[in-house]
């Protein structure tokens, strides 16, 4: 059987159509370069703003036969609260992915603009509190980009 993780991210309505379909932009381009690395690959299913999407994509995967397991990654402030219900009802394995989109964070001139773009410190924190009292087994990976020729530790 060919087996799939799938790359659910979580978001909200609040960044406007623009900034939500750069990150689905992004998060196909993340799902493809750690596709690379795993052993199967990553397929960028979703980015959910709402508990009903998170829900419906977790019902999803619990019946797919092919889907290995969900890796999560919160965009910004994605509202964590809205992942009880789907989370409470995952079958499959879970991992979520702490990390930031761009390998350099331009201090000199960052603004909110970057930060709502690129950034998943509060939504990764959060997302992080909701799974532990949820009391889930899963795996937390973050990556941290240490120069320009994507080394990462």
């Amino acid at each position: 059987m060919k087996y799939s993780f799938w790359f659910v991210v979580g978001s909200q309505f609040l960044y406007g159509t623009q900034v939500l379909e750069t990150v689905e932009k992004r998060a196909s381009e993340m799902a493809q370069e750690l596709s690379k690395h795993l052993p199967y690959p990553l397929i960028y299913k979703v980015t959910a703003k709402t508990n009903q999407e998170i829900t419906d994509i977790v019902k999803a995967a619990n019946y797919d036969d092919t889907c290995a397991g969900i890796i999560t990654w919160c965009h910004t402030f994605s509202p964590s609260k809205m992942w009880i219900n789907g989370l409470s009802n995952l079958q499959k394995p879970y991992c979520h992915f702490a990390t930031q989109y761009n390998k350099e964070i331009p201090n000199d001139e960052i603004d909110m603009d970057f930060m709502n773009l690129n950034q998943a410190a509060h939504g990764d924190r959060e997302h992080g509190f909701i799974a532990a009292r949820l009391r889930m087994p899963r795996k937390v990976v973050g990556i941290l980009t240490i120069n320009s020729t994507n080394t990462r530790i």
